[in-house]
């Protein structure tokens, strides 16, 4: 149920249920206990928002990998886990996480809320193909379960799931495709983009729809992506999961989320003042349910997720970075930048997640972090965007002498042929769009010059390095 919120906020929305979990996996969970025993924290006196901020927080290097697998779950009982799942290892080796009956009953909520506010499944029928890998990764088999239960709730949902192959997903499409109303593809953004580059007019005539999950997304690529499936003015037409293997959905876009950025992409003041700087580079902009997915900030500007599920999370952090917004505070930004839209949530008490990055998904290039939002920005320029599809690998290179070079492999679209104009167009724009989005950067480069600026090698498509997989991987180990 859609919920307009204009009265000011009153108490900590999700609070107590976090303040539940939190007391449930002290007494019940033996390496949470143990976690807070080391801490010297008296769970008894953990009473208010102000004793939770005093909660340690819990890591995966520090909590998830010290303990053994049994001792994370309730009562240290491994026949919790109802179905594992693990990370794509995007920061190295990959983590186990277990979800339980809690987490399917939570994710049927989420993706009801996305499939009722962004394409209606309840009053057209739909054919959800689901294109997320259907294996250890969450993705797809989140997906999966949730729609089916999805069914008993009255939306007019069917799956087929071929996971990530193109070919098959566009024959599902051309032959099932007909039949219903409307078909939404959900998948990992690069992937999603592949499909429907490839996708022939029958296909791209269709009633489509685009679910999304594993990466941020810019404006400009939802621009190419909405001009793909021929409905240039519905940007509602899509939706991006912030998700994590870690908890499932974190939170998901909404049709006022989308709007809202949009707006924010044209107006640096909206910009500004809505996600705290001018980068271009928008941050992903959802809402989310701290009922469901507790969320608060560290003194890093990282967010904490408090979680229920067959392996609890309290206060977890996993370095992405970004800030917390109430709907009212959204409000009061439109209306101070001259926009009279209405700011609306899916449930009262919902709020707003602005999150900006990975903080240790980046590259060291003499001591400065380089993020691949700052070089994917580049690659949705319009003066690229058709040679070129988006993914990259960065890396750092060194020598005997210890000089560092920035090594970028750009694999370009089917069909598109490699060349030195093409190669040093991308070097402007990748130095350009770092220039632009990292003050550090900037400031290393009045030193060394052309030598601080990105070696392109240009990667035919499919070549080493982006085969399909998983979830791409952007960034490479120092050499």
């Amino acid at each position: 149920m859609t919920a307009l919120l204009s009265l000011a906020p009153g108490g900590e929305p999700g609070f107590v249920r976090a303040l539940d979990i939190f007391h449930r996996a002290a007494r019940d969970v033996p390496a949470y206990r143990a976690h807070l025993e080391r801490h010297g924290i008296d769970p008894d006196s953990i009473r208010t928002p102000e004793d939770f901020a005093r909660v340690p927080v819990v890591t995966k290097e520090e909590y998830l990998r010290r303990n053994p697998l049994g001792a994370l779950v309730w009562h240290g009982d491994i026949s919790e886990a109802g179905t594992w799942s693990s990370s794509s290892g995007s920061t190295g080796k990959p983590t186990y996480f277990p979800r339980d009956l809690m987490s399917l009953q939570e994710s049927i909520e989420f993706y009801s809320r996305m499939l009722t506010r962004s394409f209606d499944s309840i009053g057209r029928s739909t054919l959800l193909v689901v294109g997320f890998a259907m294996g250890n990764w969450i993705g797809g088999t989140y997906t999966y379960q949730a729609a089916l239960e999805l069914r008993r709730r009255g939306h007019r949902v069917s799956v087929v799931a071929p996971g990530i192959d193109a070919e098959t997903i566009l024959a599902n499409i051309a032959d099932l495709g007909p039949s219903y109303d409307q078909v939404v593809l959900a998948g990992y953004p690069p992937f999603v983009q592949d499909v429907l580059d490839r996708a022939d007019k029958h296909v791209r005539a269709m009633n489509l729809g685009v679910l999304l999950a594993g990466e941020n997304i810019s404006e400009e690529w939802r621009d190419h992506i909405l001009d793909r499936i021929g409905q240039p003015d519905r940007p509602d037409r899509t939706c991006l999961i912030y998700g994590t293997a870690d908890a499932g959905v974190m939170g998901h876009e909404t049709p006022t989320t989308i709007d809202i950025r949009r707006l924010a992409r044209t107006d640096p003041r909206l910009r500004t003042e809505l996600f705290g700087d001018d980068d271009p580079a928008m941050p992903t902009f959802v809402e989310y349910d701290p009922n469901l997915r507790f969320t608060e900030t560290d003194e890093q500007g990282r967010f904490l997720f408090t979680v229920d599920s067959a392996l609890p999370l309290v206060r977890y952090r996993i370095n992405d970075e970004g800030t917390i917004r109430t709907p009212w505070r959204v409000a009061a930004v439109l209306r101070r930048c001259g926009y009279r839209i209405p700011v609306r949530t899916s449930t009262f008490g919902a709020g707003f997640l602005a999150l900006r990055r990975r903080s240790d998904v980046a590259a060291s290039f003499y001591a400065v972090k380089l993020y691949p939002e700052s070089v994917r920005a580049a690659l949705e320029s319009a003066a690229v965007r058709e040679l070129v599809t988006g993914k990259f690998v960065l890396a750092t290179v060194s020598d005997a002498a210890f000089a560092q070079t920035l090594d970028l492999r750009v694999e370009l679209r089917e069909s598109v042929e490699p060349s030195g104009e093409l190669a040093a167009q991308l070097q402007q724009l990748v130095t350009a769009a770092l220039d632009r989005t990292n003050s550090e950067y900037r400031k290393l480069r009045t030193v060394p010059g052309v030598v601080a600026e990105p070696v392109i090698t240009l990667i035919p498509f499919g070549g080493n390095g982006f085969h399909y997989t998983v979830k791409h991987k952007y960034l490479e180990s120092n050499r």
